[in-house]
């Protein structure tokens, strides 16, 4: 585990709306979590990722396939397969 990577899940109430991943590394995980995240039906609706001093940060704005809102066991499962991914050593 990556202790200078730092994950947030952005919330509207019970609906997952975001991923924030703040790491020092200079690899985006994007590639790697879009395939898993599509494997739970969710899609990435808008990416954002900048510098930061030595690092990145990486934003992930996040709905269903279908459009609605990331709720539910769904939220658990995107968590579950989100930190792995995320807190895996880059660089």
């Amino acid at each position: 585990m990556d202790s200078d990577t730092e994950v947030h899940f952005v919330e509207n109430g019970s609906e997952l709306t975001a991923v924030e991943i703040g790491q020092r590394g200079h690899s985006p995980v994007i590639g790697k979590l879009h395939r898993v995240l599509f494997a739970l039906g969710i899609v990435v609706s808008t990416y954002q990722v900048r510098t930061l001093g030595r690092g990145i940060f990486e934003r992930l704005i996040i709905q269903r396939r279908d459009g609605s809102a990331v709720s539910g066991e769904l939220v658990a499962q995107a968590r579950a397969a989100v930190l792995p991914i995320a807190l895996e050593s880059h660089d």
